[in-house]
């Protein structure tokens, strides 16, 4: 990554009793730096080094609170997910007989294709693809979007959905069950919300959202078309319902975009360096 250095302030109009040649006697008394330099400015981006770790902790860290720094349309998108989640519980059951009442081999091979999405069996290689891959051809980006899927699936598939699952306690359409009976922390029951949507919309998004500087918006119904088909499938399958599928795809989303658009790479350094009339303030990012 370019290190690009801006000369922000000259001091020299600010401080004209301090003489570059008093600063060259003793460089160190006039350089200052708000973080060490790490042996790779890029670490956090790349994995498995410990700065990427040491971020994964400090992400999830910064979890719990998350909701109290969100903004008015951070609250706006999160009502219109559990709401829309909420509303499809009056429709959930019509919409499974619906799906038991037409069945077809196209429709199941679909299913068969795209609900591996959001299959950790099947995430695993593909992250693991865009690892080797960005390594390989030392790029970046890749390598940014194999951590970034990697921490954003275990957020919210490996640990946001399984809490909702078992603090919610509703059977899958499978079970016959009547889909507005929930039990609480009973195991078996893994219906609210889907873990395979929200696992194959986190990884969705994450790729979308590192390609879109690059490539714009081609991606995006690539990707996204294979996370509605995964939730689709779930359905088909009977495996769950449409408010399992919404809250699953909202998680997934939310996390996803999250993780891939927090600031990364280089730390920030500010420098005072001597400069002909004085002395120069940098920053370099």
């Amino acid at each position: 990554m370019k290190n690009i250095f801006l000369s922000l302030l000259l001091l020299s109009g600010f401080a004209p009793g301090l003489r570059a040649e008093d600063a060259a006697v003793n460089p160190a008394s006039v350089s200052v730096s708000t973080a060490a330099a790490p042996a790779d400015p890029d670490a956090n981006v790349k994995m498995p080094t410990p700065a990427y770790f040491k971020r994964f902790w400090g992400d999830l860290k910064e979890l719990p609170a998350k909701p109290f720094h969100w903004k008015r349309n951070d609250w706006l998108i999160a009502g219109a997910v559990v709401g829309g989640s909420f509303l499809a519980f009056t429709v959930d059951g019509q919409i499974r007989n619906y799906y038991l009442n037409h069945r077809s081999k196209f429709l199941q091979g679909v299913s068969d294709v795209t609900t591996h999405f959001g299959d950790y069996q099947q995430q695993a290689p593909i992250i693991m693809g865009l690892w080797v891959t960005g390594v390989g051809m030392q790029n970046l980006t890749m390598q940014k979007m194999a951590g970034d899927a990697l921490e954003a699936s275990i957020i919210s598939a490996g640990i946001i959905t399984p809490l909702l699952v078992l603090t919610s306690g509703r059977a899958l359409p499978e079970e016959n069950e009547d889909p507005m009976k929930f039990k609480p922390f009973q195991s078996g029951r893994y219906s609210y919300p889907s873990g395979h949507t929200t696992a194959a919309f986190a990884l969705a998004t994450v790729i979308d959202q590192n390609l879109r500087e690059s490539f714009g918006y081609w991606q995006t119904p690539i990707v996204y078309g294979m996370a509605v088909g995964c939730a689709e499938s779930r359905i088909y399958d009977a495996k769950h319902y449409l408010s399992d599928i919404i809250l699953g795809a909202g998680i997934g989303w939310g996390v996803g975009y999250w993780v891939a658009n927090k600031p990364r790479g280089q730390e920030r350094q500010v420098y005072v360096i001597p400069a002909p009339s004085g002395a120069a303030l940098v920053y370099k990012f």
